[in-house]
């Protein structure tokens, strides 16, 4: 269930421990905070190894999966998704460094991540928001086969304050034998 994901590009791998730094750095970048609702502006290192802490307790229980997304060896960037208790369906959720977008990681990297929890947890459908002002994340999200469910506001961390956000879904589409894509 934790193993590494590898896509011609990119090794998706689980956090470690020694991650922390950079992870701390990288998430103080303003256009990541801003853009990641859960992502609170200013967090300190500790914040980081209790937030991977709680993921890795969840990722233990089935609750989420998550992972790292590195270049060359490089932490880049993170993707992961939780199920929601009542439906039971995941909600996927990426970051790329600012360095790197536009090069089509995310999409990469989400891509991957999307087809690990069809085949370990055997998803038939994935929820996603993003927020209104970053339609690259809803292009990725669009490559993905995902389309536009609804619209509303949800808080922001990164920004203290509530931020318009786009839903989206994807749900398989049955094949012809039967089984879901």
């Amino acid at each position: 269930m934790f193993e590494d994901i590898q896509t011609p590009r990119l090794l998706l791998r689980p956090y470690r421990t020694s991650d922390a730094v950079r992870m701390t750095e990288l998430v103080n970048e303003p256009r990541i905070h801003r853009n990641v609702g859960r992502i609170r502006a200013g967090q300190t290192l500790e914040e980081t190894h209790r937030i991977q802490a709680e993921r890795a307790e969840r990722n233990a229980r089935g609750e989420s999966a998550g992972r790292i997304v590195t270049l060359g060896g490089e932490l880049i960037g993170i993707v992961g998704g939780g199920r929601d208790a009542e439906t039971g369906t995941f909600e996927i959720g990426y970051w790329i460094t600012p360095m790197f977008w536009g090069q089509g990681i995310a999409t990469e990297a989400a891509g991957a991540f999307k087809q690990h929890l069809i085949k370990t947890f055997g998803v038939h459908s994935l929820t996603a928001d993003h927020f209104e002002d970053n339609p690259a994340s809803g292009r990725v999200l669009s490559k993905l086969g995902f389309v536009e469910t609804g619209r509303g506001e949800d808080f922001c961390m990164g920004r203290d304050t509530m931020v318009p956000v786009i839903h989206m879904a994807w749900t398989a589409q049955p094949t012809e034998g039967g089984s879901h894509e």
